[in-house]
């Protein structure tokens, strides 16, 4: 991600983020927006799993962490106008979400669980 210069906009008060929780999107918005840097293709599937024990299980639509881990995957910021639209967004791109809520090993609850189909474009 481009990092931006210090700066008490950018450190202290934050970068732009929606709610209803800016923290769970935002964090969100990162994950996703890493992986779609991070594979040099499109990314056809993902599901994310959610441990039961840990709030996202059952925050994780109301509290925006859907449509941010989305957005991010669609190469959105937190600043996109088009991240509240996110999970309608997705299917036109080629792109199937999934969310569960899975038991499964995590040293903590609150652990994002991610797997997905990676297709990926050969330049030559």
């Amino acid at each position: 991600m481009d990092k931006l210069p210090p700066s008490i906009f950018n450190d202290v008060i934050g970068p732009v983020m929606r709610g209803p929780s800016s923290s769970h999107t935002a964090a969100s918005v990162r994950i996703g927006k890493l992986l779609h840097q991070f594979y040099s293709g499109r990314i056809k599937k993902a599901v994310f799993e959610f441990h039961p024990q840990g709030s996202l299980a059952t925050t994780y639509s109301s509290q925006g962490s859907d449509i941010g881990l989305v957005g991010g995957l669609l190469g959105m910021d937190t600043a996109d106008p088009r991240l509240t639209e996110a999970l309608k967004i997705a299917p036109g791109a080629g792109l199937v979400v999934e969310f569960k809520i899975t038991d499964y090993p995590a040293e903590h609850p609150n652990t994002y669980n991610l797997h997905s189909r990676i297709i990926v474009t050969r330049v030559a």
